[in-house]
């Protein structure tokens, strides 16, 4: 008995160590790595290399590289199949998600490519649906003042509102085309953003990190299907990323949605990538702090089912 009276507190002790190093203290970063789990760090460790492509190929160059200087819509110097070097040649291309640049303190999106205002660029929200009914007429609408739209599928009306049907339970249809989701490109202020909240790791894991994010708020299986195969593509090539969730309380605020139906419920994310190009370490200053609280206290609550439910994943990142 007394053996598994002290098993027990054993198991007790530890998982109260486990939910304490959530939150991080001062001078540290909070990492995830999908074997280890949650850690508070002072420096980001670099994982064991595994590329069997590199061996070799960055080390030998018998002759000058005459292309390295060229941009990289133009030039891409890492190994890809034959049909990929054409792609390479526009805005958004098969590796950035816009224009992009590395000259800044952060890699992140070209500027000067974009009208509007706010340092944030939300690239792709997807807005997708789940209903107890098999056909619904349906609004969705913006209602903020001086929004910085870049691109709607569908388009929006002149009141920034979406007018059409929710077929299938978990389709639109807008103007008698059916879409699997509502998309939008746009930029938003970065005062409104928070910046506590998150976590860095490397750039799989952070993909790994974000789908599992979003199967905890109960995302359908085809949102997130779409988010792997963009996002292992258009999540550009950096060994490390600082992620800092927006969830509906800092959404609402900023970019807020309002619907005419009733009994509906928003479940709201979207991801601030800061790419790091080497290991983040806090020992040095940083124009973005890095995260420290666990962003779970933030995240929505999903456990009650409504009758109509949108779902709106996006991944965002920093202007240069």
């Amino acid at each position: 008995m007394k053996i598994l009276i002290s098993v027990l507190s054993l198991m007790f002790s530890l998982n109260v160590f486990s939910s304490a190093i959530m939150n991080c203290g001062p001078n540290q970063i909070r990492v995830w790595d999908q074997n280890l789990g949650y850690s508070c760090i002072q420096h980001f460790q670099t994982p064991p290399a595994d590329c069997v492509l590199c061996q070799g190929y960055q080390n030998y160059r018998p002759f000058p590289n005459w292309f390295a200087n060229f941009p990289p819509a133009v030039y891409q110097p890492t190994p890809m199949p034959w049909w990929a070097y054409q792609g390479n040649m526009y805005y958004p291309n098969l590796h950035y998600p816009g224009a992009w640049s590395n000259s800044g303190t952060y890699p992140g999106m070209n500027g000067q490519h974009y009208d509007g205002q706010g340092n944030v660029y939300a690239g792709k929200p997807n807005i997708y649906v789940e209903s107890i009914h098999e056909e619904k007429k349906f609004s969705l609408s913006f209602p903020a003042a001086e929004l910085s739209f870049l691109a709607t599928t569908p388009s929006l009306d002149e009141k920034n509102t979406w007018k059409g049907k929710i077929v299938n339970k978990d389709r639109f249809e807008v103007e008698d085309i059916h879409y699997d989701y509502l998309f939008y490109d746009i930029r938003l202020p970065k005062e409104k953003m928070q910046f506590e909240r998150g976590l860095c790791a490397t750039r799989d894991e952070a993909i790994k990190w974000m789908l599992g994010d979003l199967k905890e708020m109960k995302f359908p299986a085809i949102a997130l299907q779409d988010f792997e195969e963009h996002w292992k593509v258009k999540l550009p090539v950096y060994p490390f990323y600082c992620i800092y969730p927006q969830y509906n309380q800092q959404l609402d605020q900023v970019l807020p949605l309002s619907t005419n139906l009733e009994q509906v419920h928003f479940t709201r994310s979207l991801y601030v990538m800061i790419p790091h190009r080497k290991e983040p370490d806090v020992d040095e200053p940083q124009v973005i702090p890095f995260p420290v609280l666990d962003s779970v206290e933030i995240r929505p609550k999903t456990l009650i089912r409504h009758e109509t439910m949108f779902k709106e994943w996006g991944v965002a990142f920093l202007g240069e």
